[in-house]
């Protein structure tokens, strides 16, 4: 392409509005659990971090303060829905974030298949939230975040059975195959 082309890519929305829509997101999603202004912030300033550190962790640990907000928050069906968005908003438009310049634009075509798999997992997520919300307390502790704990640990220990299986070549880079010609011209010394 030259200077004075122009590439026609439909309706459109600047890179630069990812940063400012995570930085949205965590506050308002914040401000709805009615925890003190200081976490709010911090959800604020940590989600701000993907516009400034471009890899820097920023959604997620926005998303990690939310979720401690929504454990020190009053625990309602409300509460665990709007966390459950915020956090898969900030993980969806945070991984956009680090994949697109804050100087480009999005053609709104290109989202769609994000989308559509954001709304799916949401409804899976929201239905299992819903779920867990209604499971009784034992001993001060919630039924769901003993399960939720242990399959973290389960899969956590799957994962380190995994690779201890397979050992060093799981991370091993796979090599291209050497071409037939390229063999012939091998003499396997200095020619």
């Amino acid at each position: 392409m030259r200077r004075d082309d122009t590439l026609r890519i439909g309706p459109a929305i600047p890179g630069a509005v990812l940063p400012l829509l995570l930085i949205l997101i965590a506050v308002t999603a914040g401000l709805a659990l009615q925890t003190p202004i200081g976490w709010v912030v911090a959800a604020g300033i940590a989600a701000a971090l993907s516009g400034f550190a471009r890899m820097a962790a920023g959604p997620w640990l926005a998303a990690a303060v939310l979720v401690v907000m929504l454990l020190a928050a009053e625990p309602t069906l409300w509460h665990t829905a709007a966390v459950i968005l915020a956090v898969h908003l900030l993980h969806v438009l945070g991984s956009l974030a680090l994949a697109v310049p804050l100087r480009s634009r999005i053609a709104l075509r290109a989202l769609r298949p994000t989308t559509i798999r954001f709304l799916l997992v949401e409804l899976v997520a929201q239905a299992v939230g819903a779920g867990a919300t209604l499971l009784p307390v034992i001993g001060g502790l919630p039924i769901a975040g003993l399960a939720a704990a242990a399959a973290v640990l389960v899969l956590a220990l799957v994962g380190v059975r995994m690779l201890a299986q397979r050992g060093p070549e799981s991370f091993a880079v796979p090599r291209r195959p050497v071409r037939a010609s390229a063999r012939r011209a091998d003499v396997g010394g200095p020619s």
